[in-house]
């Protein structure tokens, strides 16, 4: 019997268009701007995703900023 804390979370749907564009971004490293719902705009480069999370890495940034994906609005690659 499996036990609650072994349960699997669903994996990333790469049959997804939205989901494949992604990782093309995270691939090629291209520098992106993504509005989150607030407001604020934040510019970097997409380091991974998952289910809950996009990491983004300001371009002078050592460290990466999570971003719930459902707080994002807009991604727009800048190069």
């Amino acid at each position: 019997m499996q036990q609650a804390f072994e349960a699997k979370h669903p994996r990333l749907d790469t049959s997804l268009p939205s989901i494949r564009h992604f990782q093309e971004l995270i691939r090629n490293r291209k520098l992106v701007q993504i509005e989150i719902s607030s407001g604020q705009s934040l510019e970097g480069v997409l380091a991974w995703q998952d289910n809950h999370y996009l990491a983004l890495r300001e371009p002078m940034g050592e460290s990466l900023l999570l971003i719930n994906r459902e707080s994002v609005v807009l991604v727009r690659s800048l190069r």
